[in-house]
């Protein structure tokens, strides 16, 4: 397979991002439907309350509400379970998607998460990847937190194996849309359409083979200074915005065509 060249693969997918992730030869979002929640999805780590299409919500169809309960936190969950590894709770779906593709969902935030003393609150979305022989080779994972410090985005940095804190503004009472793209040698991050993170893939990854979406539950008394409460983390598959996001799609294709056309005119002369 031809390699797509660094700078012109990561051009694409920018531009993607401003239609939607779905222009160019980026494929299209990889997300399954939640419409068909709970059909294909299986437990990751340990099930939380719910994992269900919950409907109407904030404006979107078909949302996908996972839910936290203290009846599934530490002390109450089975003795093989309890460690902080179960605290994770969500549901994992299959994919296939090699270069130049992309995972994308929304979250909603509720104004009342930007302050812990509301109750901790984690959701993420996460990518699994694999190589040539299905080796799992990186998890990239994108979401929300207000534990252990400010409300804050925050993705796993798979070179340093730990999280780093976003310093994008987090929107509240609305949509964030998360995005998390694989140009064939960078993992790259997008939050509304704005590349937020980037770092180097390991090079035998060649595509996704799965998605997590997960949420924390903090009722874990080894966990200092959580606040545990029951929650529900709100997923949307995500909506391409209209008109001024087309255009401006438009106009990063104009400026590659236009890029070539120049490279072209250099070769010539």
């Amino acid at each position: 397979m031809k390699r797509i060249p660094l700078f012109r693969a990561k051009f694409v997918i920018l531009a993607a991002a401003a239609c939607g992730f779905s222009a160019g030869v980026a494929r299209a979002d990889l997300m399954p439907s939640f419409a068909d929640v709970p059909a294909g999805w299986t437990v990751d780590r340990y099930a939380p309350a719910s994992f269900s299409n919950v409907g109407t919500f904030q404006g979107r169809d078909n949302v996908l509400g996972i839910g936290i309960s203290s009846a599934d936190s530490l002390p109450n969950r089975p003795a093989a379970y309890q460690s902080t590894f179960y605290n994770t709770q969500g549901e994992g779906h299959a994919i296939s998607g090699g270069i130049g593709s992309v995972l994308q969902g929304d979250l909603y935030i509720p104004v009342s998460w930007a302050d812990g003393a509301n109750g901790s609150v984690r959701t993420d979305m996460w990518g699994v990847m694999t190589d040539a022989s299905n080796n799992i080779t990186d998890y990239p994972i994108i979401g929300f937190t207000n534990y252990g410090g400010s409300a804050r985005y925050r993705v796993w940095n798979g070179v340093t194996g730990g999280w780093t804190d976003l310093s994008t503004p987090v929107v509240y009472d609305g949509w964030t849309d998360f995005a998390i793209a694989f140009d064939g040698a960078n993992m790259d991050f997008f939050i509304n359409g704005s590349e937020v993170f980037s770092y180097a893939e390991d090079p035998t990854t060649t595509g996704f083979s799965e998605v997590i979406l997960q949420a924390y539950n903090f009722g874990d008394p080894s966990l200092t200074g959580a606040n545990p409460v029951d929650y529900t983390a709100h997923w949307s598959n995500s909506v391409p915005e209209p008109g001024s996001i087309t255009m401006l799609g438009a106009g990063l294709v104009g400026l590659l065509l236009a890029g070539k056309r120049a490279a072209a005119s250099r070769a010539r002369s």
